[in-house]
């Protein structure tokens, strides 16, 4: 890339910053490629074979998206370091890495289209809180302090910075409103932002799961596909809140937007 072709954005940011920056932005478009195409693909697919959600289970999935993101942050962090006892606790505190969530939202969704929508509300809370659980964890990584209430919103502002469908592809410019309008919000202010949109993601996961059998073939296939886009997101969120601690944050903003406009 030319650096002219960044105007004055960038001006001053010394090498480092600018390197963390444009592979910040590579994250972003890779969270934005091939596979999350194909979810979306996924789901219009099952929209065709099966009945349109009714109103009752499009209610039903949108209290539990609030509901699951107000109560997963703590049943996600109660895991991280959960003590020597039950056999889920030592198999929770042992889950560690993207990878291994990946693989543990695939088989709860596996579980949870096997018996159709009956199963999938059951599946939803438990897939939102192994992917919290794994944000929170790339955010600690970053140097965030998860008992922070502030650092405990960003979490979960990570499900209101775009989503997995096709809608949210070319929505760029929504990645920067967002991050701008969820700065300094409470947790609950977030929440209210981030359900909705959470809320039609979940739609979709449950229409690709509504038919038994393929359900679960959906479920296991579309879980992990969710799962690493809101990881992908986590990075981009907290490598760059990593560089607004010890660079001008508007200026991080300003040539991060760049980057990604000049090279798209």
């Amino acid at each position: 890339m030319d650096e002219r072709d960044l105007g004055n954005a960038c001006a001053g940011l010394d090498a480092d910053v600018m390197a963390e920056l444009r592979a910040i932005a590579d994250r972003y478009r890779t969270a934005n490629g091939l596979l999350i195409r194909l979810a979306g693909w996924a789901g219009q697919r099952a929209e065709r074979v099966t009945a349109r959600l009714p109103a009752v289970v499009q209610t039903a999935i949108g209290e539990a998206a609030t509901l699951a993101l107000r109560q997963s942050y703590a049943v996600a962090f109660a895991t991280q370091g959960a003590a020597e006892g039950s056999v889920p606790s030592r198999a929770l505190r042992r889950l560690r890495g993207e990878v291994a969530h990946r693989v543990a939202t695939g088989i709860s969704g596996a579980l949870g289209g096997f018996g159709g929508m009956a199963t999938t509300l059951v599946d939803l809370p438990v897939t939102t809180t192994l992917i919290l659980r794994s944000v929170q964890q790339i955010a600690r990584d970053y140097g965030e302090d998860l008992t922070d209430p502030a650092v405990k919103a960003q979490c979960v502002a990570v499900f209101a910075l775009g989503g997995p469908l096709p809608e949210d592809d070319a929505a760029e410019a929504g990645l920067f409103a967002s991050r701008l309008a969820l700065g300094g919000k409470t947790l609950a202010e977030i929440i209210r932002a981030a359900a909705p949109r959470f809320g039609v993601v979940l739609g979709e996961k449950a229409l690709a799961q509504a038919t038994p059998l393929f359900g679960a073939l959906a479920g296991g296939a579309i879980n992990p596909i969710f799962t690493g886009y809101y990881q992908a997101m986590a990075h981009v969120h907290f490598r760059l809140r990593r560089l607004e601690r010890d660079t001008d944050p508007e200026q991080v903003r300003a040539c991060f937007e760049r980057i990604l406009r000049a090279s798209g």
